[in-house]
């Protein structure tokens, strides 16, 4: 399995050297977003299945990870886009 976290700070490192191309193009910041909602995603699952299992190492470092995301999320000024991403890919009950 990929690790979405991941992939996104190497992106973001990319990007903050303006270095990340997307489809031949520069990208721009709203080009993350999926990146980022893909990886909070990730971890927000790994982190509920180590508290299960009682893997309280990984759940430590998990919860780490998840705050370095939002607080690199915050600094990009992409909070409510992040979250309308993640809505969006969320099913309705109705």
């Amino acid at each position: 399995m990929r690790c979405s976290y991941a992939t996104f700070l190497q992106n973001l490192y990319s990007f903050n050297n303006n270095a990340l191309y997307i489809n031949g193009r520069q990208a721009t910041k709203a080009q993350l977003v999926p990146m980022i909602a893909d990886a909070r995603q990730q971890l927000q699952t790994e982190l509920v299945d180590a508290i299960s299992r009682k893997s309280w190492g990984y759940a430590e470092r998990c919860g780490e990870s998840l705050q370095n995301l939002e607080n690199k999320t915050r600094q990009l000024n992409l909070m409510k886009d992040v979250a309308y991403e993640i809505a969006g890919r969320t099913p309705t009950k109705g």
